[in-house]
């Protein structure tokens, strides 16, 4: 008897345990598996919007990480300490903690994830999915080109991982390499990407297009010294005749040259101001330093029409990047006064210091590339949000990236005409020849403030303006009785600046090397 009641007791607590399971286990309404998820066109249009947003959400960390890393910019701010992590960026004084490092290495890789669901699951069967899959393989290439100029020899991923394949070890240089320019070629192979008709047509507005992933194929040939491959893609680009340079170069990033002929492929800002942080661009107010506590700003004030009374001077351009100007264009240059405004140039346009107000990390000059002004910000957003598009590869770009593949290869005509188009936009004399030297300082003044210099720099060698970065950060007080600048350096550090064997790449975050153990640090971190 006592085995029957142990028995039925035994029965009795199956039974009920089994029945509370069956009721844990409630579908999510609204909620898709990911294995019923990738089968309808529809499915494979919401899987790539997720890619692209998770791609766009990486813009705002990589942009200060590659500008700050350069040396045309100053990180100000109000004062000393006022944004440490940045500051710290700019002079060579972080280590694997940062989060500036780490924000923009986990979002490349949150974007690898998605893309590669795509990759793994949606069977390419309908217009729509062959289209999606080329997309998430240029953009899985794009990221991984970031990640391999930036960290090198970072974990090779393709697929899901299960929980025991998550502490991936160092991949092979090579094999990133190669993975990048198969996925442009297989997006370029499957003729399913968009193309433009002419300049004047955006084919998809942000949206990659055929044009786009060939011209990524050849920037990532040419930082892998395959010149000659590199400017068959680069030159295909330019003869294909659907790009041109707009033809005022001030306005080169505002929002009225959104989508432009010079427009390879940009992330678009939605002037919505109910959503006015999620779609808009937040990057310019924090740039330039048209700070409202530290200038008064009523004179060139004037509604829609002149800076909007906001800034913070995270990205003040320095004196060396100026005299970079003046050297190449001179104190009138067109290009140069399209970028870079100085103190008295302000002056002139009613913008004037505060009695007793100085600019920390500010040598007098002020980024006019990137002014804020008062007809793009989202009023929602209290002035930190535009709706100016943000660029991420110009035609301008592509010119010069195929000048320098040209240069390399012996073409010198074609390199003529290439860097001569960027030229004469900035009305500047053509030059008769053409040297790498022209290129690199070409480049430098065309594309200050957009990302691409460290990455230059590192590839050709030329860090040896970064050695002394961060040694001495300047104070702005005014202007001197001769009209110069007065500048004093209250902040000096010798020990700071790049180093030769260590700063050429970036360490892998402290997170991942706490919970890999797979993977190795790279050198003198």
């Amino acid at each position: 008897m006592k085995k029957i009641i142990q028995s039925l007791t035994l029965f009795i607590v199956i039974t009920i345990t089994s029945a509370c399971e069956n009721q844990l286990k409630i579908v999510q309404p609204g909620a898709t598996s990911v294995d019923n998820f990738y089968k309808t066109d529809k499915d494979a249009e919401e899987a790539i919007a997720a890619v692209y947003s998770s791609w766009r959400a990486s813009l705002y960390g990589q942009f200060w990480l590659k500008n700050l890393l350069s040396d045309d910019i100053l990180c100000g701010g109000g004062s000393r300490g006022d944004n440490s992590m940045y500051e710290q960026i700019n002079e060579y004084n972080f280590g694997a903690a940062s989060t500036t490092v780490s924000g923009p290495f986990a979002q490349y890789y949150n974007t690898i994830y998605l893309a590669n669901l795509i990759i793994n699951r949606i069977e390419p069967d309908s217009d729509v999915k062959k289209r999606v899959v080329a997309e998430a393989k240029t953009i899985r290439a794009a990221v991984y080109f970031d990640l391999v100029t930036l960290w090198g020899n970072v974990p090779l991923v393709t697929a899901e991982l299960s929980p025991d394949e998550y502490q991936q070890p160092n991949g092979d240089k090579n094999a990133l390499w190669e993975l990048i320019e198969t996925g442009y070629r297989d997006a370029l192979q499957s003729n399913s990407l968009p193309q433009k008709k002419s300049t004047v047509n955006s084919a998809q507005p942000a949206r990659l297009t055929a044009d786009a992933a060939r011209a990524f194929l050849g920037k990532a040939q040419l930082f892998q010294g395959k010149n000659e491959e590199a400017f068959e893609n680069l030159s295909k680009v330019i003869n294909d005749g659907k790009h041109a340079l707009v033809a005022d170069y001030e306005n080169v990033l505002r929002a009225v040259s959104d989508f432009s002929s010079e427009s390879v492929f940009e992330f678009n800002s939605i002037g919505d101001n109910n959503n006015a942080f999620a779609q808009g661009n937040t990057l310019w107010g924090i740039m330039n330093g048209y700070r409202s506590d530290k200038l008064n700003l009523s004179g060139y004030f004037s509604g829609s029409h002149g800076i909007y009374p906001s800034g913070w001077g995270f990205g003040n351009p320095t004196s060396a990047l100026y005299q970079a100007f003046v050297a190449e264009e001179g104190t009138d240059g067109y290009r140069l006064n399209s970028t870079i405004r100085t103190y008295k140039q302000l002056n002139g346009i009613g913008i004037t210091l505060n009695p007793g107000s100085t600019l920390y990390g500010n040598e007098g000059y002020f980024n006019w590339k990137h002014r804020y002004l008062g007809s793009e910000v989202l009023v929602s957003s209290f002035g930190f949000s535009t709706t100016a598009n943000f660029r991420v590869l110009r035609y301008a770009e592509v010119l010069l990236l195929a000048a320098e593949a040209a240069v390399q290869t012996g073409k010198n005509t074609q390199a003529l005409a290439y860097i001569n188009q960027v030229r004469s936009r900035a009305k500047l004399k053509p030059l008769d020849n053409v040297s790498l030297a022209n290129v690199k300082t070409e480049k430098r003044l065309e594309l200050c403030f957009e990302g691409v210099r460290f990455q230059d720099l590192v590839r050709w060698g030329d860090t040896q303006p970064l050695e002394r970065q961060g040694q001495k950060i300047p104070t702005f007080t005014g202007l001197k009785s001769d009209g110069s600048h007065a500048v004093t350096y209250p902040y000096t550090n010798q020990a700071f600046g790049f180093k030769k064997g260590k700063n050429e790449l970036l360490p892998f975050p402290e997170h991942e090397m706490n919970v890999n153990r797979n993977i190795k640090q790279n050198p003198g971190w």
